[in-house]
């Protein structure tokens, strides 16, 4: 919403803009159009002039935005109304096209996430965190990845042996560390690099083997080439 309003002075025509809109003046941004002449006595006088706009709330910027992106992709989205959690702005999507717009692995809705992201960060200077989501995938993902983290610490202490859980994102395996990190009968880790990265989940007794493990790896790993053997140090 948007006004122009004249008063005597700037901080009267705003007052009287903020009035008619219904909103506090940290909920707009002034435009001062002409700031006006008191004139000699009276004659001469001319008023000031204001533009005044409702500031977009994140959740209102994100929403359009995402709006337009699926516009002019031409895909077959509906973007509801975001929900807003303590710092985090939550959208999701519903439509024939949600299949495409979650991708492999949700990777073109981390994509897209990060467009998004990056455009509030810019327009809002806060900590903001936004989550596109589709068809809510991220919720089922989010609850399938907590009973594969249930399931595997049931193993681990059941089995007595570590398990290795394979092919998860980078939030995935957050969310595996998250929801074990108070059960105090089993540890989380994570090892390898890249693609290959994976969660370890272990009875807390192996906890101080496979940490020295971990360790001895990480040592080998970045230890210089023993000038005898030739070769080079790297996996593949």
């Amino acid at each position: 919403m948007q006004v122009e309003v004249t008063g005597k002075t700037v901080e009267e025509a705003i007052q009287q803009a903020l009035q008619q809109l219904g909103v506090s003046q940290d909920q707009v941004e002034v435009e001062i159009l002409s700031p006006g002449t008191p004139g000699i006595f009276g004659i001469g006088a001319e008023p000031a002039r204001v533009r005044v706009t409702v500031r977009k709330s994140p959740a209102t910027f994100v929403k359009d935005l995402l709006t337009q992106i699926v516009k002019y992709a031409g895909w077959d989205l509906r973007v509801e109304e975001p929900e807003e959690r303590e710092g985090e702005v939550y959208v999701n999507m519903e439509g024939g096209d949600a299949g495409l717009i979650i991708g492999k692995r949700g990777e073109t809705l981390n994509a897209l996430q990060l467009v998004v992201q990056a455009a509030a960060s810019k327009q809002f200077q806060q900590p903001l965190r936004i989550v596109l989501d589709a068809s809510r995938y991220r919720e089922r993902r989010r609850a399938a990845v907590i009973q594969l983290a249930l399931n595997a610490a049931e193993r681990a202490r059941s089995q007595k042996r570590s398990v290795r859980l394979r092919n998860l994102s980078a939030s995935e395996r957050r969310i595996i560390h998250m929801t074990l990190q108070n059960d105090p009968t089993v540890f989380t880790l994570s090892e390898g690099e890249g693609e290959e990265r994976i969660v370890i989940v272990a009875p807390i007794e192996m906890r101080e083997r496979l940490l020295r493990r971990l360790r001895a790896s990480r040592a080998s790993r970045s230890a210089p080439p023993s000038e005898n053997s030739g070769g080079s140090v790297g996996g593949s």
